[in-house]
């Protein structure tokens, strides 16, 4: 986007905190400036924000409901009160999150505390100097598979999986998932109770739908394949069947260490990289390098 819009879009956000004294937005307390914008670029692909705020018993309670739902983001709703309908601010509330990329030498501008005028938050926001050679800042520890999902996979996540396939334990794929709309899966009762966690709308919901149709179509068997920490009811485990999982599919990278030790023994972790409700399901297909491979021949 050009620079004059994203100054207008930070200018909207300011006069937000600066105005609204109604909750979710009173509970920020500072924000912060980095990336690209950050640093001058003249035509940054977006602006990065990274926002500290007070988590409330209500906040709370939203955050809870959303993970029982399987469904959802915690954050979405002071998300709309910072940026209303705009996709140009790409704001950060993890402080984890913050402080790791603080820890990797991203530089943070401090723009907003509560309590400050606004007349100041706006003097740093005008104090930024323009610089026609501010680009995307490097990414560390990235291979071609990561690129686009870089925001979905935390750097200590991709410093390991680049280790263990240098090592020649893993090898990663960046894969499609179409979507499974019409599949049978559901037809038996007891497939349709262990979907039971998830909402129809929910994206994590529509990720299992694709991942498991993805992983039939290349021979896995639903009696071997564990779906987010979880084994399927089929006919022959609820008959008393019982077998160790070789396919595994998985999201917000739970468990993630164990992935080696996995794929060792079995045949392949499929990771669904930031599930999503309406846009292209992407994930990683992560599978015996060669060197598990020589060993088991």
């Amino acid at each position: 986007m050009k620079r004059a819009r994203a100054v207008e879009l930070i200018e909207q956000m300011l006069h937000r905190l600066d105005d609204s004294q109604e909750w979710p937005i009173t509970l920020v307390q500072q924000v912060w400036l980095f990336g690209s914008f950050a640093r001058g670029a003249i035509e940054p692909h977006d602006v990065d924000v990274a926002v500290q705020f007070d988590r409330d018993k209500r906040m709370k309670e939203i955050v809870i409901q959303t993970l029982l739902a399987g469904r959802g983001n915690p954050d979405a709703q002071l998300r709309r009160a910072l940026a209303g309908t705009s996709r140009g601010l790409q704001i950060q509330f993890d402080d984890s999150v913050r402080g790791q990329l603080e820890s990797e030498g991203t530089v943070m501008l401090p723009l907003w505390q509560r309590g400050d005028p606004l007349e100041k938050a706006l003097d740093v926001l005008y104090g930024i100097a323009e610089d026609s050679d501010a680009g995307r800042a490097e990414r560390h520890d990235m291979i071609d598979e990561f690129i686009g999902l870089d925001r979905h996979i935390p750097r200590p996540v991709r410093a390991e999986l680049i280790k263990w396939q240098e090592q020649g334990l893993i090898t990663i794929a960046k894969v499609t998932l179409p979507d499974a709309p019409d599949t049978d899966l559901l037809d038996d009762p007891n497939m349709l109770w262990s979907f039971r966690r998830w909402k129809p709308d929910s994206p994590l919901r529509r990720a299992a739908l694709a991942s498991l149709s993805y992983l039939q179509a290349r021979g896995a068997e639903l009696d071997d394949i564990d779906l987010s920490g979880t084994r399927l009811c089929t006919p022959r485990r609820l008959a008393g069947h019982r077998s160790e999982p070789v396919w595994w599919i998985n999201w917000k990278w739970q468990g993630y260490r164990g992935i080696p030790y996995c794929v060792r023994g079995g045949k392949a972790w499929l990771e669904v990289v930031g599930p999503t409700r309406t846009r292209p399901l992407t994930a990683l297909m992560i599978q015996p390098g060669l060197k598990v491979r020589d060993l088991r021949d």
